[in-house]
């Protein structure tokens, strides 16, 4: 009898074909970047409902004009009454499947599957319930994100201490808590299950920090291990189709590799309440970004030891746009940490360098708000540029450059690639260590979704390292 595993994601299947290869094109990703702001005010309306689920409270937490109110209230009771029903039917589900995958009780592999499978597509139809709140989607009154910007004085006098030593913000964690393992699901490629942990930041207070792994089907002491982040936004396995899933990790997991990804601050399990996935790190700009830069950086030193203390001698890092981001700071800084939490190898996805820039030139940040924001804020060109040291990475690399390799697209605007490039020419990274792909941002991603060769990357160089 077959044993009952989890399946690669039909959605994954289409993408990975000719309909990904359409996708990444520009015109797609013209009219992708242009759906941008009625995604995040779906997603933001989503949030500020699981918080004020009476209607008045959420017409009033909406922050919109009085003639919007009387005219939303009629759809918004609608949109409430059905999302409470949704989250009833994910609250019995998911205490059974807490139980199940942290609490112990007994199941064989088939329920375990069959209750993860049933937690993933009630968890998608209410954290990210397809159309429920279109009706705020194109509301001119209803912003894509609740900015709260500090001034640039508030901002300084916090930050004061951090940029006079930049390179503490990045430092080794210097106390790290045990890491908890969760039940296995027999996976496509090999066993998976999640891992969790206190941040060891300052800035998340402790937070829990959640990651799957994806093992290969033959694991063995010598399995090298790498550490993969989302973008901004995604919000991991609380939706049946988490892209990177399936494009990186179970992709690695047929190679040999065991992957881990890591949910990012603010995101997913640990999204702020009232806030949807992600919102904090562009809502207190460009604080919240270096916080969450320095924050992850940190969580992925954790997440190298306790890989290291599975036995891979060889763990790399990457992440794509914001996690390609901060990984640029673990690149840079990591060559300070202990042994043990240190990269061997890379992955930068759609980096960039003058990350102070990128706030308010970049496109996605021109979209959602932020460079308005930020601007209206009484930030300038040279205020930003004094955030640079916490913003950007060291000036040389931490690593080898023969063992850093980027993802980057010629047409990329969010992430701008002149800006990538110049860094990766001051790194002196190899060229033959750049994928390069005529595309923008949103179509670079469908170029890794569609394309193996980015994972065959990865995959041979910690092989090769090894």
């Amino acid at each position: 009898m077959t044993r009952r595993r989890l399946q690669t994601s039909s959605m994954h299947d289409m993408l990975a074909g000719p309909l990904g290869w359409l996708i990444a094109t520009g015109w797609f990703d013209g009219f992708k970047m242009a759906m941008l702001p009625r995604e995040f005010r779906e997603a933001r309306a989503r949030a500020i409902a699981f918080a004020h689920p009476d209607a008045e409270d959420f017409l009033g937490a909406l922050n919109i004009d009085e003639d919007a109110r009387k005219r939303l209230r009629e759809p918004s009771v609608r949109a409430l009454s059905e999302l409470a029903a949704r989250r009833r039917d994910l609250d019995s589900v998911q205490d059974q499947w807490e139980d199940v995958v942290w609490g112990g009780a007994s199941a064989d592999d088939g329920a375990r599957v069959e209750l993860e499978e049933r937690r993933r597509d009630l968890s998608e139809k209410a954290v990210k319930p397809p159309g429920l709140f279109r009706f705020l989607s194109t509301e001119s009154s209803f912003a894509p994100t609740g900015f709260a910007i500090p001034c640039p004085f508030e901002a300084f006098s916090q930050l004061n201490g951090w940029l006079n030593d930049p390179a503490a913000a990045y430092a080794a964690p210097e106390k790290i808590d045990d890491i908890e393992r969760s039940a296995e699901f027999p996976g496509p490629a090999g066993p998976e299950y999640l891992i969790r942990f206190q941040s060891p930041s300052s800035f998340m207070k402790g937070g829990v920090v959640t990651a799957r792994v994806y093992e290969p089907a033959q694991s063995t002491s010598a399995t090298p291990t790498f550490v993969y982040g989302s973008g901004l936004g995604m919000v991991y396995d609380l939706i049946r189709y988490w892209p990177e899933e399936d494009y990186m990790a179970r992709r690695l997991a047929a190679r040999g590799v065991r992957a881990v990804l890591p949910e990012s601050p603010w995101h997913g399990r640990r999204e702020t309440a009232g806030q949807y996935s992600g919102e904090p790190y562009l809502a207190r700009a460009p604080v919240s970004i270096f916080e969450l830069f320095s924050a992850q950086t940190q969580e992925a030193a954790r997440i190298i030891a306790w890989a290291r203390a599975q036995g891979s001698a060889v763990v790399g890092v990457g992440g794509i746009s914001m996690s390609g981001l901060v990984t640029q700071q673990i690149a840079g800084h990591s060559h300070t940490w202990p042994r043990g939490m240190r990269p061997d190898m890379a992955f930068i996805g759609a980096g960039s360098a003058h990350i102070d820039q990128v706030v308010v030139m970049g496109e996605l940040s021109r979209l959602l708000g932020m460079s308005d924001a930020v601007q209206a804020a009484g930030w300038t060109g040279e205020t930003l540029a004094r955030m640079r040291p916490l913003l950007d990475p060291p000036a040389k690399p931490g690593l080898d450059p023969d063992a850093i390799l980027a993802f980057l697209g010629e047409r990329d605007t969010s992430t701008p690639y002149a800006f990538a490039v110049r860094l990766l020419d001051e790194w002196s990274v190899p060229a033959q260590n750049r994928i390069i792909r005529d595309a923008g941002h949103i179509a670079l991603y469908a170029h890794i979704i569609c394309n193996k060769t980015p994972a065959d990357r990865i995959a041979a160089m910690l092989h090769r390292i090894a």
